[in-house]
């Protein structure tokens, strides 16, 4: 699961929050209920240009404190980053990681892209192509 540190500030007519990882990210909401739903909507809209237009993903900090939530990213937005970054991470080309998997390499590109939805059974053979472990 991915997920970043908010910081939560408390106004006299409502909340927001920051994303100290995610410079100029940040949202507002009337309740903390509300807040963390357009915190959701906000970081998945953030992180989701930042992949479209090719830029580095910035790593979840720990934060610790009263007024800390880590606020997870959606799957379909998630996926393609953590499964990038992990075949960066060991050098892996498209190309490469595809003949582990026995596959062509245009499925991992679509996953990458998040031109489609894979199946847990694909993500679960990606992570052990990866040396790593699905869980969900």
């Amino acid at each position: 699961m991915l997920r970043y540190p908010g910081i939560i500030h408390e106004e006299a007519d409502g909340f927001w929050i920051e994303f100290p990882d995610l410079q100029g990210c940040a949202t507002e909401g009337n309740t903390i209920e509300e807040l963390i739903i357009n915190a959701e909507d906000a970081l998945a809209l953030y992180l989701g240009v930042l992949f479209d237009d090719g830029k580095e993903i910035p790593e979840p900090s720990e934060l610790r404190g009263e007024n800390i939530a880590y606020i997870s990213v959606p799957p379909d937005i998630a996926v393609p980053i953590i499964l990038k970054k992990n075949r960066k991470r060991i050098n892996l080309t498209q190309s490469e990681l595809a003949v582990r998997l026995n596959a062509p390499y245009q499925t991992i590109q679509k996953i990458e892209k998040a031109a489609c939805n894979p199946t847990i059974k694909t993500l679960s053979k990606i992570a052990k192509a990866l040396g790593k472990r699905l869980a969900i």
